[in-house]
């Protein structure tokens, strides 16, 4: 369990696409951890200020959390995305994957 300085990210998994990219090269696997670190610092990426003010106003509910960010790589736009996978208050998830597989 990765736990940021400002959110509980909970467990964090790939889609088998995004990790068998990962295993195959090495500059998208950099890009994908650096995008992971802007995500655990609050950095947003790629979103407008809308979507960017909604996941601020969602870490005000800890416990029912949906936050999300959009990065771009060597390899198209990746979204980080953390949410609640169960009914126990905080048992979040992290999930990168590619737009398509949202």
């Amino acid at each position: 369990m990765i736990t940021s300085k400002f959110f509980n990210m909970g467990q964090v998994v790939t889609t088998r696409s995004i990790n068998d990219l990962m295993a195959a090269e090495q500059k998208f696997a950099i890009e994908v951890t650096v995008a992971l670190q802007r995500f655990a610092v609050k950095d947003w990426g790629d979103m407008n200020t809308e979507d960017k003010q909604t996941n601020e106003d969602a870490l005000n509910y800890p416990d029912d959390l949906y936050v999300m960010g959009a990065y771009n790589t060597s390899k198209g736009r990746i979204w980080i995305i953390t949410n609640r996978i169960s009914e126990t208050p905080g048992d979040n998830a992290t999930t990168i994957c590619f737009t398509d597989e949202r």
